[in-house]
């Protein structure tokens, strides 16, 4: 089978390379130092360290724990338990080894700014160390008198805000399980979220600001409370300060507390209990726009050491660094970002729309707030290129020496955008997802960044690709796989005793090796290409063809804002057929002249991307963290249920493919 290869897709040429200070003085070049003491080899750079850490994986995540300092009790000769878990790799990790993960996120000095909060609503809020501890032990401190125990849940509906840190840590302390949803949800994705967590306390919001308008959501709080018998307790946060903090004594029968009035007592005295390093620390959901969302359960320990590894080493995040994700609570990467603790840097949030101001609000963010790592995603660098946003124009971010992207493909002209239009720097396209609450493929500080490129992949996985035979292969794309066990691997899933759904979920296809859904190519130095996902692969002409290609390929095409392309089997085909919906900028209209621009821009990259027919459309369906579903619309074209609407951030676009897309499809191709 022919396959379009990496080099039609981009010029993988340098964009950005370690200087000599850099390579000298970050965590992965003193991690190597620390190995060879120990005599453990003497590593030339990252691909050796690599092949060591897959290869000696005991002694790896031993050392690796030494390392980064992690703090607890016990012993950590045994890296892993006896006897089987419920999927082929999974592992009870440091079985002799006891940990707090709040008490691991709140060492930095009292005195060090630990949150930086940019707004629309309340637009600077700073917080020290000492500030965010006390309120979070506070916090822990009013559960336990509500009767919170280790081992129960707490869900969240809450906005990217400093008070979801402090309750999330405060939870944590005291050996409860979090989970947490962004006010992007409404009412039935959040009940269909919260109905499976059970939580004893649900902490909310009464009210956020978007676009400027304030938008009050006891009504949904009272829905969920209605019909989640767990709940016993409600807490409420005003963080809009607007001096609503009074009334309620209860909401639909439900006893309620104030967040201002349990943080605003003298100083608790406190000491950290420790648990095992699988206990239960967050629950998270996978997009769900295939069925059911998986309800994934991330252990404590696993959590803190790959965040720890994954910033430290790989980001080159160091203590009194500023580092911000641009997020909401219902993403794993506002989970990742709270890891930041840890490395003792400053977490700096922002809730709101990120395109105020032209789109130069968090541009404006980072340059007074002095950011040093920036992180984002591919659709915001799209949407700002689009709009002509030039930071460097405004702004000198001299403090600024990263980017990260995440959340869909970042396109190989991205890269150049980034370079010209903001400044030249480290660009860090990471890749992984919910299911690990980390990457398989980050940012590495001893390697160069090709252009389109991932730079390396995750310390101690084994990430590979397999082709159709189930061969590893480079420079052929194919399934991602990770073929060892590792500790942020869920501890188990909701609502899967056996572990049937845990497994299906993986290990169907292969039975001892991780496949994570996503298409990857390797390419010859190491570097990964992300391809989308491998169930929205393509096939015209029975040739494999990436979405993620065709999106990048378009991106040329100033008039197209969004694309959405699909495969379509017409009645009595045995080819599938490409079907490309375009939305297009305000006042554009879909003709034959911009059909045909699309077509020869496709053509330029690879004829098989062409499609079979061109569609304007007013959107495409989207999940909550900004990623395209795909599926959804195929899934319409063939007559089937598009899936779970509650996973989706706009459903209602859904119903222009169920009516007019599926009615134009059918009428053009049969």
């Amino acid at each position: 089978m022919n396959t379009p290869n990496s080099s039609n897709r981009t010029d993988n040429s340098v964009v950005w390379s370690p200087s000599v200070d850099l390579i000298n003085s970050c965590a992965m070049t003193r991690f190597m130092r620390h190995l060879a003491e120990k005599s453990f080899g003497n590593f030339t750079g990252f691909d050796d360290l690599h092949a060591w850490a897959v290869g000696s994986p005991e002694a790896f995540w031993k050392e690796l724990l030494s390392f980064l300092d992690i703090v607890g009790e016990g012993q950590v000769e045994r890296v892993w338990g006896s006897g089987e878990g419920a999927t082929p790799l999974a592992r009870e990790w440091f079985p002799d080894f006891k940990i707090n993960f709040s008490e691991n996120l709140l060492r930095a000095s009292d005195d060090s700014v630990g949150i930086i909060s940019w707004s629309e609503g309340a637009l600077r809020r700073e917080f020290s160390i000492r500030e965010v501890k006390q309120a979070s032990l506070s916090i822990a401190r009013h559960l336990q008198d509500l009767g919170v125990k280790a081992g129960d849940r707490v869900f969240a509906y809450l906005p990217n805000i400093p008070e979801a840190v402090i309750c999330s840590l405060g939870a944590a302390a005291i050996g409860a399980t979090w989970s947490s949803s962004g006010t992007d949800y409404e009412i039935d994705g959040l009940e269909a979220r919260a109905s499976r967590v059970l939580p004893t306390v649900l902490v909310a919001t009464r009210s956020y600001q978007w676009r400027g308008v304030q938008i009050d959501v006891r009504d949904t709080i009272r829905h969920v409370v209605q019909r989640i018998s767990s709940i016993k307790h409600v807490l409420l946060i005003d963080y809009l300060g607007k001096g609503e903090d009074s009334g309620e004594s209860a909401l639909a029968g439900v006893p309620c507390s104030y967040y201002h009035e349990v943080i605003s007592g003298k100083n608790v005295a406190f000491s950290y209990p420790r648990f095992s390093f699988s206990h239960p620390l967050y629950i998270m959901f996978s997009s769900g726009t295939t069925g059911k969302p998986k309800g994934i359960v991330h252990g404590a320990g696993g959590t803190l050491l790959e965040h720890r590894k994954e910033h430290a080493l790989h980001a080159d995040v160091r203590p009194g660094d500023r580092l911000f994700y641009q997020t909401s609570t219902s993403w794993m990467m506002w989970n990742w970002l709270l890891s930041g603790l840890a490395s003792q840097a400053t977490l700096v949030m922002y809730d709101g729309d990120p395109m105020l101001e032209g789109g130069f609000i968090l541009w404006r963010m980072a340059e007074q707030e002095q950011v040093t790592h920036f992180g984002t995603s591919a659709a915001f660098l799209g949407a700002s290129e689009k709009q002509g946003v030039m930071p460097k124009e405004r702004y000198a971010l001299s403090a600024l020496r990263a980017i990260l992207s995440t959340g869909s493909t970042l396109y190989p002209s991205q890269f150049d955008y980034i370079m010209n239009a903001i400044k030249p720097l480290w660009i860090q396209s990471i890749s992984g997802g919910t299911d690990i609450i980390g990457c398989f493929g980050l940012g590495c500080p001893l390697k160069p960044v090709r252009r389109g490129e991932v730079q390396a992949k995750s310390l101690g996985y084994d990430v590979c690709v397999y082709n159709g035979l189930q061969e590893r292969v480079i420079g052929e794309e194919g399934e991602l796989i990770c073929a060892n066990p590792a500790p942020s691997m869920p501890v188990y899933f909701l609502d899967d005793p056996r572990g049937e759904s845990y497994r299906a979920a993986y290990f169907t296809e292969y039975r001892n090796v991780w496949r994570h859904g996503d298409f990857l190519e390797e390419v010859v130095g190491g570097g990964l290409l992300f391809l989308g996902r491998s169930d929205a692969t393509l096939k015209p002409a029975g040739v494999r063809v990436s979405t993620a290609d065709i999106y990048a390929a378009l991106h040329q095409v100033s008039a197209v804002q969004q694309a959405l392309a699909v495969g379509y089997l017409p009645h009595g085909a045995t080819s599938e057929k490409i079907v490309l919906f375009v939305v297009l900028a305000d006042g554009v209209d879909l003709n034959d002249a911009l059909s045909g621009n699309i077509k020869e821009t496709l053509r330029r990259s690879n004829v098989f991307f062409v499609p079979a027919l061109i569609l304007q459309a007013p959107g495409v369906p989207k999940t909550t963290n900004n990623k395209m579903s795909e599926l959804s619309v195929k899934r319409i074209l063939k007559g089937e249920d598009p899936g779970n609407r509650t996973a989706l951030a706009n459903p209602e676009v859904l119903d222009f493919f169920s009516t007019e897309g599926v009615a134009q499809v059918k009428a053009v191709l049969g």
